[in-house]
């Protein structure tokens, strides 16, 4: 039992868990304000409920890309931490440079679809006409924010591959600082504006992307020192490093981006059982937002620590700094879920909703609550310990099969078979977290996941260590 705290007494271990952790949760902090602000400016407006709904139906498309931009980028975080280990910088430059094109291209694709095809994308999400109406106008300007979202995330999420993390706290805060001010100004109509509603939410986030990505290409190009982006670096041929990076990349990109349409369909199934329950849930998922920001914090650290540790050949370390990170999970499971309970029959007051959407709002926190300290250990298993040791394919199949053969199916035969209770269909939505926990930490503990991924070697990995 006390190798499970042999490196939480090394300072070195804990120093570079703090130096990645806490930006990267300050980011998310700050993505949190930003998703705060846009929900509760807009659950401020006329038809709240309307609005505060179709906004979050309509976002769905993004969530679904933004995981699809986060599998790539942390697919080729995989390699470029191992190789970040080595200080080969030349090839995370082809590894950094292959991701973005990728992502751009995605980009291209989904911003095209969005905005032709508004509607088609509303009525996937439900039947109701005043959201479809109101959705269709805020994804004809959310369209365009695709491209920019896909430069700037991949970029900034590669970058913490190389331990380079504060840039993305300079940008997060930026965002916010723009994202609140031209929501006042364009949704309520200040500062002689006529008021926009949910038009002005889309236009603000569309300016704030701009800036974001603004920042974020003269720091890759003027400011940052350790990705060379000179042409003759991005235009080398490594047939050898493609093939690692699909191969390595591409679970990892399946991975969330079954995960974001499994969790997109869990959408559905609220969509349709009205406005009072995707407003609810909507507001349920701002607040696990908050609660997750310490949680992803760790998870995204701890991916970048094992995956240097594994790049240095200490792969006993890695397995030992894998046996600590189950302890950090229960500690930050328990904050995630004290957020979640001490906030449930306050946060939902923010908003201008029905009380009795508030009260549904506030039950779906307890089993939200409940879920969240599942959810850390999942997510430092996966998103942190796996990946970082390259058991990619391992991570797929657990997230997949708990969501497709569980999650999903059980949330469409509670809500439109048996015909249960909002609670009770959103508790069971979210208990592929539970069976994960179950999974995941037999495949921790026998050191199993440990993997060389860059090509200087292919050695089996840890069989002594993991005793």
């Amino acid at each position: 039992m006390s190798s499970f705290f042999v490196m939480l007494k090394d300072k070195r271990f804990l120093r570079s868990l703090f130096t990645i952790a806490l930006p990267i949760a300050a980011q998310n902090f700050l993505s949190f304000a930003v998703n705060m602000a846009d929900t509760v400016m807009l659950g401020q407006t006329e038809n709240s409920q309307t609005v505060l709904s179709a906004s979050s139906l309509a976002n769905q498309p993004m969530f679904i890309f933004s995981m699809f931009v986060f599998g790539l980028a942390s697919g080729a975080t995989v390699l470029s931490a191992q190789y970040w280990g080595k200080r080969d910088t030349s090839t995370i430059s082809v590894i950094f440079s292959l991701a973005l094109k990728i992502s751009l291209l995605v980009s291209a694709v989904v911003t095209v679809f969005v905005f032709f095809f508004p509607e088609t994308v509303m009525r996937i999400y439900t039947n109701e006409l005043p959201v479809i109406e109101a959705g269709v106008v805020y994804l004809r300007i959310m369209a365009f924010t695709y491209l920019l979202f896909g430069f700037s995330n991949t970029s900034l999420i590669l970058l913490r591959g190389v331990e380079c993390v504060r840039i993305s706290v300079v940008v997060s805060f930026v965002s916010l600082l723009t994202n609140v001010f031209l929501n006042w100004v364009l949704i309520f109509g200040n500062l002689g504006f006529a008021p926009m509603g949910i038009l002005g939410a889309a236009v603000a986030t569309l300016i704030a992307r701009v800036i974001e990505a603004t920042i974020v290409l003269v720091y890759l190009l003027f400011i940052q020192k350790k990705i060379s982006f000179k042409r003759q670096s991005l235009s080398i041929s490594r047939r050898g490093l493609y093939k690692d990076f699909f191969r390595y990349s591409l679970p990892v990109i399946f991975n969330e981006t079954m995960w974001s349409v499994g969790f997109s369909a869990q959408s559905i199934v609220l969509g349709h059982l009205g406005e009072e329950a995707v407003a609810a849930s909507s507001v349920v998922s701002t607040v696990h937002q908050l609660a997750t920001i310490l949680i992803f914090g760790v998870a995204n650290a701890s991916g970048v620590m094992i995956g240097k540790y594994i790049g240095m050949n200490e792969k006993k370390t890695a397995y030992l700094a894998a046996k600590s990170f189950q302890v950090l999970s229960i500690a930050v499971g328990c904050s995630g879920f004290l957020i979640l309970f001490l906030l449930k029959d306050i946060f939902p007051n923010f908003y201008n909703l029905p009380q009795q959407t508030k009260e549904l709002a506030s039950s779906l926190m307890i089993a939200a609550a409940i879920i969240v300290f599942f959810v850390s250990n999942a997510a430092i298993n996966i998103v942190g310990i796996l990946r970082g040791g390259g058991d990619t394919r391992f991570a797929l199949v657990v997230d997949s099969f708990t969501l497709w053969i569980w999650s999903v199916p059980v949330g469409f035969l509670t809500a439109f078979v048996f015909e249960w209770p909002v609670f009770v269909v959103f508790f069971l939505m979210k208990s592929d977290e539970i069976l994960k926990t179950i999974v995941l930490l037999p495949r921790v503990m026998s050191g199993k996941w440990i993997k060389t991924v860059t090509q200087q070697s292919n050695a089996h990995p840890l069989q002594e260590t993991a005793g």
